[in-house]
């Protein structure tokens, strides 16, 4: 599939499950120090010019140190917005270089053992390594596969969160 199939499929399973007329806050979580967990930061980073509200980035990573202490400040700063939480994650062999949207959010760090709760309204994550490869494995991912990873994760939030406001926005005028 190429780049831009995978941006609209994406941004489309992702339109699936976001509100319409929502705030959407993104919280990009990763570490820019080890390149499979650096999906998140590198989103963080591909957005900043936006608009959007974007917490973590290359600059200032969301690492899984502070990351429910983030979430709680989203939640209090923004609270009706929707949360898309950005992540790398470990699959299977086949899997490896898929993007998934997903409906609900993630537990961040469950790859290392971490038992964390779960952040997020709505999630999107790319696998970026193997699970049989263990943490090692994720300092041996590719940084060209992990920014091509987050090029379709950061286009395909734009789309959604525009198509999104927009509906709402029209569903608002509609009403009135």
């Amino acid at each position: 599939m190429n780049e831009l199939s995978e941006i609209n499929k994406v941004a489309a399973a992702l339109t699936e499950v976001l509100p319409s007329g929502k705030e959407a806050v993104v919280l990009a979580i990763g570490s820019d120090r080890v390149t499979g967990d650096c999906l998140g930061p590198l989103v963080g980073y591909l957005l900043q010019s936006s608009g959007l509200k974007v917490y973590g980035s290359l600059r200032s990573p969301v690492t899984a140190l502070g990351v429910e202490e983030t979430y709680d400040n989203i939640k209090k700063r923004h609270p009706k917005a929707v949360v898309i939480a950005v992540d790398s994650a470990v699959g299977e062999d086949c899997e490896i270089g898929e993007v998934r949207a997903i409906g609900r959010g993630l537990r961040p760090a469950a790859a290392m053992g971490k038992k964390l709760r779960c952040v997020g309204d709505a999630s999107i994550i790319g696998v970026v390594s193997a699970k049989r490869m263990g943490a090692k494995g994720l300092g041996q991912v590719r940084l060209g596969d992990v920014y091509k990873m987050a090029h379709i994760v950061a286009r395909a939030i734009e789309i959604s969160v525009n198509a999104k406001q927009k509906a709402g926005t029209q569903l608002k005028a509609a009403v009135l």
